[in-house]
């Protein structure tokens, strides 16, 4: 085999271009884990920002938490639908036009006073037992 050969210095340019992309990957990720992330809420943020790289502390980074809310499934019991009914009276004015309820998003509202229930679930609810 000719070493030499243009195929064979074509694969070593490309074998050392991929082992320079992945050191340069790993320099940025050292760089990277390195960062602080700290809000800034002085009005002179040079100084807060002085302060800040003195200080190199560590911070601990926390995950959020799903905060889905949990709703209830099937029927609807009493204590909801009462809480529907009480709810249409107070916005009867609303209910009955239709333009409305998209405007004030009324079924947002209707799942914030029924809180199990989520906005679809009131109004499909609503469209099962319309009052109107």
């Amino acid at each position: 085999m000719n070493v030499y050969h243009p195929y064979f210095q074509f694969l070593r340019l490309q074998q050392w271009q991929q082992q320079q992309s992945i050191n340069n990957v790993k320099t940025t990720i050292k760089v990277e884990e390195g960062l602080d992330e700290q809000r800034i809420e002085s009005k002179s943020t040079i100084q807060s920002v002085e302060q800040n790289q003195n200080q190199k502390t560590q911070i601990k980074k926390t995950r959020k938490k799903n905060s889905k809310k949990i709703y209830n499934k099937g029927h609807w019991t009493q204590k909801e639908h009462r809480l529907y009914l009480q709810f249409i009276e107070t916005n009867k004015e609303i209910m009955m036009k239709s333009d409305m309820k998209k405007q004030e998003k009324i079924f947002k509202q209707m799942s914030i006073v029924i809180k199990s229930r989520s906005p679809s679930q009131c109004r499909s609810h609503h469209q099962k037992f319309n009052p109107f």
